[in-house]
């Protein structure tokens, strides 16, 4: 499956095109956005996502559980074969979330913020 690709700008565009990507970019953006989602939020599947409010911020687990919850997520995404989270930080209620994916033997890192 194609990804339009965005940046921190939004949708990249070269030449006026969408740049369409369905390799590890593409997947790993798809992580990315499951992983940001906070579960029932996306109509067309409401069990994507994590519990990020008030599950996770409002409960505040501790990082080793939070890391646990992303990785599963994020191995939701079709063609990530593993994830693992790298580093969570929170700060002021402020979570940014590095994690790596795989597809096969290829491995991306991303990052999310959860605000």
């Amino acid at each position: 499956m194609l990804d339009i690709m965005q940046d921190d700008d939004g949708v990249i565009l070269v030449n006026g095109d969408f740049v369409l990507d369905g390799g590890i970019d593409g997947i790993a953006q798809q992580a990315e956005i499951r992983v940001a989602t906070n579960r029932g939020e996306w109509w067309l599947d409401t069990s994507q996502g994590l519990p990020w409010l008030p599950g996770i911020m409002g409960s505040k687990l501790p990082a080793s559980i939070v890391s646990n919850m992303i990785n599963a997520e994020a191995k939701r995404t079709p063609g990530v074969t593993d994830a693992r989270a790298t580093n969570i930080s929170d700060v002021k209620g402020d979570f940014t979330i590095r994690f790596a994916v795989y597809i096969g033997n290829e491995t991306k890192e991303v990052s999310s913020g959860i605000s």
